[in-house]
């Protein structure tokens, strides 16, 4: 997964300060201890079996070796240890064992440099007249984090509120699909299949809206009503590259179907029910997402809540 951090920048130098910045202050060492402390330990216990073989001489070359071979050469690292190892005393050799594993560990954290330059590898740092260019089919560029669109290259979506906004877009899209194919009204339907009851959110409060072309519904979703989309139902002609066209449902299934029965005159679909859900996490990797963002937003807590809703869309097809 990669991070986008979209700046106010004129020169590389700035772009490059603010990356080292920008992956510096989020890097988290528990997190690096968490993923590697397991592997440090087998590694470190090897080598002090080996180590305590031979003769506490810090002069002794295989003791040199296993200490050099472990810290990468580094010789600061190595003499660090070497004074250390030296004074140590204890009673059996298990005791030195547990506390010299400690002690190479706690040496070998502060030697974390490759694993953050890793870390850097996934943080993307550009201006916002680069991101225009590089990413030319997003939508609202400002500047903020982002990471790629799971459905195309080309475009960026922010990370703060990423499944919701995603959800939100392919509700739109396919609202836009449905007018495009002739569709006189909508109704839809929310089900929140997380409420005991299981029944239809049908509030009293329906929302009317003239839809005449690429119309931004999401703001209505967001007050979690029954929504109710009139189109002018005049004759259409349906393109026949529009599924083609389509960023969320050139692939699917049902709405395909619906297309060809529409572009079919002698019998066509005059009324539907489509269930439309968003349950694909798309590899979402919540807690690296949750590193970079500057609000405090339960990322996974608010995809399971929208993967729990479905929507149903009743539609009604002109002639």
């Amino acid at each position: 997964m990669k991070i986008i951090k979209i700046i106010h920048a004129n020169t590389k130098i700035e772009i490059e300060a603010e990356k080292k910045s920008f992956s510096f202050n989020r890097y988290n060492i528990q997190d690096f201890l968490t993923r590697e402390e397991a592997k440090i330990i087998e590694k470190t216990q090897k080598q002090i079996e080996a180590i305590f073989a031979e003769r506490k001489d810090k002069s002794n070359p295989i003791v040199i070796g296993f200490l050099s071979g472990f810290f990468d050469h580094n010789d600061k690292m190595v003499d660090a240890s070497l004074n250390a190892y030296d004074n140590l005393s204890f009673k059996t050799q298990k005791e030195r064992q547990e506390q010299f594993s400690k002690l190479v560990i706690k040496n070998t954290i502060s030697s974390i440099l490759p694993d953050l330059n890793n870390q850097m590898e996934k943080v993307e740092v550009i201006s916002l007249d680069m991101a225009r260019q590089k990413y030319p089919r997003s939508r609202n560029l400002s500047i903020g984090t982002y990471t790629l669109h799971p459905r195309d290259g080309l475009r960026l979506t922010r990370l703060e509120h990423y499944h919701k906004n995603l959800a939100l877009e392919k509700d739109d899209e396919l609202i836009v699909l449905l007018g495009r194919m002739g569709a006189k009204s909508l109704k839809i339907m929310e089900i929140d299949n997380a409420q005991k009851s299981g029944t239809i959110n049908t509030g009293v409060d329906t929302v009317l809206v003239d839809a005449k072309g690429g119309v931004n519904f999401s703001s209505e979703f967001e007050k979690n009503k029954d929504l109710v989309v009139n189109f002018e139902g005049n004759h259409v002609d349906i393109d026949a590259n529009l599924l083609e066209n389509s960023l969320w449902f050139s692939d699917d299934s049902k709405l395909i179907s619906i297309f060809e029965s529409r572009r079919f005159n002698l019998n066509k679909i005059q009324e539907y029910t489509l269930r439309n859900t968003y349950t694909e996490t798309f590899d979402f990797d919540f807690n690296l997402a949750g590193r970079y963002l500057t609000n405090q937003v339960d990322l996974n807590g608010e995809y399971q809540s929208i993967s729990k809703k479905e929507r149903f869309f009743h539609i009604e097809f002109g002639k």
